[in-house]
């Protein structure tokens, strides 16, 4: 079965949009002109002004130096008619996207970066692991007691993803792509989450029947947004979390849940 997350995603905005939003801005920093940062944006301001919150997008020039960068976040971090920060990634290859990262006040880390860097207290955890634990969770998908795969330990998804449920006592491994049974341990999994930044050719073949297969990953081909799971002609015996429309409407109404949280 194909599981898409627009539905919990609604349920998320229509929670919110029963309280006041904050009296603050929302800031989402973009560096450079990739279009698909400009769709993610768009959908971004779309639930800001479905909810009432005070959005602000400040784009800045791909030239744009990491120093400078840093010192835009730091004035944010100290203006108090500013909430919430959001630095959009992907970043140009010339900036630090883990110096930038650490740089994000907690008070305002709408994006659970202090989460993701271990920086000890945090306010906020990460909305694409939010999403893709509350998906699971939305469809009855069991998690204790199943093996549980992550396709990638990568900064945002894998890494996280992984602290995230150990401290709920579940047991994920993480598989990397020189592992020798990387076919093998993909096929004997339950829920296998994929989290490799996105441009692979997995099929339903590469999964067992019963699994639940959530595509956390995203790349651009041709304009078009992707992920990792071939969709087409997916059997009803497995479930799959799909790429548009999965985990990214939920990942965004979490990032705003969070927004209203802090």
């Amino acid at each position: 079965m194909i599981f898409k997350g627009y539905k919990l995603a609604k349920e998320i905005v229509s929670q919110l949009g029963l309280r006041v939003a904050p009296n603050k801005q929302f800031v989402v920093v973009q560096v450079g002109d990739d279009p698909i940062s400009d769709l993610y944006v768009s959908k971004k301001k779309e639930i800001a002004d479905e909810l009432g919150v005070n959005f602000r997008h400040l784009r800045l020039g791909g030239d744009t130096t990491e120093q400078e960068l840093i010192g835009q976040i730091d004035e944010l971090n100290n203006d108090l008619r500013v909430g919430g920060i959001l630095v959009q990634l992907p970043l140009p290859a010339h900036i630090d996207r883990i110096k930038i990262a650490k740089q994000i006040s907690k008070d305002k880390d709408v994006d659970g970066f202090n989460f993701i860097l271990g920086e000890g207290d945090f306010k906020t955890y990460p909305p694409t692991i939010l999403a893709i634990d509350e998906i699971l969770d939305f469809y009855k998908i069991k998690k204790i007691g199943k093996k549980i795969l992550i396709i990638g330990g990568g900064f945002l998804v894998g890494a996280p993803l992984k602290l995230f449920w150990e401290n709920k006592k579940l047991q994920p491994s993480v598989l990397k792509q020189n592992d020798t049974q990387y076919a093998q341990k993909i096929k004997e999994s339950d829920i296998v989450i994929m989290a490799t930044g996105g441009g692979g050719n997995f099929s339903s073949k590469d999964f067992k029947s019963g699994a639940t297969v959530v595509d956390a990953s995203t790349v651009s081909d041709d304009g078009e947004i992707r992920g990792d799971i071939e969709i087409e002609n997916w059997p009803e015996d497995k479930n799959l979390v799909p790429v548009p429309g999965g985990v990214g409407p939920v990942t965004v109404a979490e990032l705003y849940r969070n927004f209203f949280d802090l």
